[in-house]
């Protein structure tokens, strides 16, 4: 994997520290983030799309990870809560495993804001990721 994703301890120094200790799993994020921002895939990687994969199955508990990746099937409107059962079975044990995290406020109000983009509530969504942008340093 590329030397040059940001690992725990780079998120941490950026000011935007992760719940997971899991070096693999944020340098995917960072990857599979780069990548959606910088609208390319990465073929070292396999992809945006091998990329969440990869991120996923890297840490099953990796809340950001999730809240990307999710994000990513309601931006591309390939999934809906309403129509995909294993999708809102999906957003529900998101918001069950933040309960049981140790998670930054940045993190909870992602959470918060994937929860209300899931179920329709867009300015909601855009809202609460509006109180997080200005509550922090936030630098992708």
């Amino acid at each position: 994997m590329n030397s040059c994703w940001r690992d725990s301890k780079a998120w941490i120094e950026e000011g935007l520290p992760l719940s997971t200790g899991n070096n693999e799993a944020c340098k995917l994020y960072d990857a599979s983030l780069s990548q959606y921002v910088g609208w390319y895939d990465d073929p070292a990687l396999g992809g945006l799309e091998s990329s969440c994969k990869k991120l996923l199955a890297s840490d099953p508990d990796f809340v950001m990870g999730k809240v990307l990746v999710y994000g990513l099937d309601l931006l591309g409107t390939g999934k809906s809560i309403r129509t995909d059962a294993k999708f809102k079975e999906d957003i529900e044990d998101l918001i069950a495993l933040s309960e049981q995290t140790t998670l930054t406020n940045r993190e909870k109000l992602h959470v918060e804001a994937i929860n209300f983009w899931a179920n329709g509530l867009m300015k909601k969504a855009t809202n609460t990721w509006e109180i997080g942008r200005a509550s922090c340093r936030e630098r992708v």
